[in-house]
């Protein structure tokens, strides 16, 4: 390849670049692109003001004309974010080291990616049925990395529900008592149920879409859920990060 011009070789690396999947393909970029300071603010506007931040992923994605990212930096931040708190789960409960790489597989592969890859799967198949757009966009397409990154920002508030604030409210968690029962399970419920809101916001940034309410349905189960539970079912104590 190094005798070949150099028009060749760049038009060979595009196209092997082009091959990648979009979320690795974005982790492609120097250093110097990194945007970790938006990144942060889009966190931060994701749990207490998340209106404002998918506002302001609209106007992005106008003036980018495509509507995933193409700044991997929200991305390797929240992998960092599970990466510590496993890191943190395994001192304070004395995991041995094969001990921390199975919380951090855990955190990172099962709850993060795998669960992430299947519903951003399920909502990039579902939506780009025809029913689910109006007649004027029918040839417009979700694409799959908006999808998954519509996961990654709505997975940021089961971070601090589950991985965060449970972690500091294990001494309450750790009591028998009625309390603990509701402070538990109103951290799981609220951390699905709002998981689906955010996902719901995402989506609806898609001015091509309709009839996407449905997408509300899961947090309309949680809500009962929640209700149900505070007769005497644990939620917390059976899926929470101690007990395995």
């Amino acid at each position: 390849m190094s005798g070949l011009p150099v028009s060749i070789q760049d038009l060979e690396t595009n196209r092997y670049h082009n091959s990648l999947p979009p979320v690795l393909r974005r982790l492609f970029k120097t250093p110097k692109n990194l945007d970790f300071e938006t990144a942060s603010w889009e966190m931060v506007h994701l749990i207490f003001k998340p209106r404002m931040a998918y506002r302001q992923f609209y106007y992005q994605r106008q003036t980018n004309k495509q509507w995933a990212r193409d700044d991997p930096s929200f991305f390797l931040l929240q992998i960092g974010l599970l990466m510590a708190s496993s890191l943190i789960w395994s001192i304070v409960y004395g995991h041995s080291v094969g001990g921390f790489f199975r919380m951090m597989l855990n955190m990172v592969v099962t709850d993060f990616f795998l669960f992430g890859f299947t519903v951003a799967t399920i909502f990039w198949f579902v939506l780009n049925r025809p029913m689910f757009k109006f007649k004027s966009a029918v040839n417009s397409r979700v694409e799959w990395a908006y999808c998954f990154d519509v996961h990654c920002n709505a997975f940021l508030i089961i971070w601090v529900s589950i991985y965060f604030l449970q972690f500091l409210a294990l001494p309450i968690l750790n009591m028998e008592n009625w309390f603990s029962l509701v402070v538990g399970n109103t951290l799981y419920c609220f951390a699905f149920a709002h998981y689906f809101i955010l996902t719901f916001y995402g989506y609806s940034q898609l001015t091509f879409l309709k009839n996407i309410s449905f997408i509300l349905f899961p947090s309309l189960f949680f809500g009962v859920l929640y209700i149900i539970s505070l007769v005497g079912i644990n939620v917390a104590s059976r899926l929470s990060f101690y007990k395995h």
